[in-house]
């Protein structure tokens, strides 16, 4: 759990209220929309809502060594929570 605190962002730009904003990554809470630019990491677990050509490095988490393509759709999976971490493409 200190590993994956050590890669979380210190800061992320989050649209709250409708204004954005930068916080600290450890304050981004359920409701906040997170913007995640090119070379950005990001701040918390998080659903993506719109993505275009998105792919992210997840080897500290999955141990896959190539990039994996994200995408809007929802797990299809009756409990989302049980997909496996590797298998989560959105």
């Amino acid at each position: 759990a200190d590993a994956l605190k050590a890669m979380l962002s210190s800061n992320a730009e989050v649209i709250r209220d409708g204004k954005n904003c930068e916080v600290p990554g450890n304050e981004v809470v359920p409701g906040d929309l997170v913007v995640i630019k090119l070379g950005d990491r990001i701040p918390a677990d998080v659903r993506m809502i719109d993505v275009s050509n998105l792919a992210c490095q997840e080897a500290a988490l999955t141990g896959e060594s190539l990039p994996i393509d994200k995408v809007t759709q929802a797990l299809p999976a009756a409990i989302p929570e049980q997909v496996p971490l590797g298998d989560r493409k959105n």
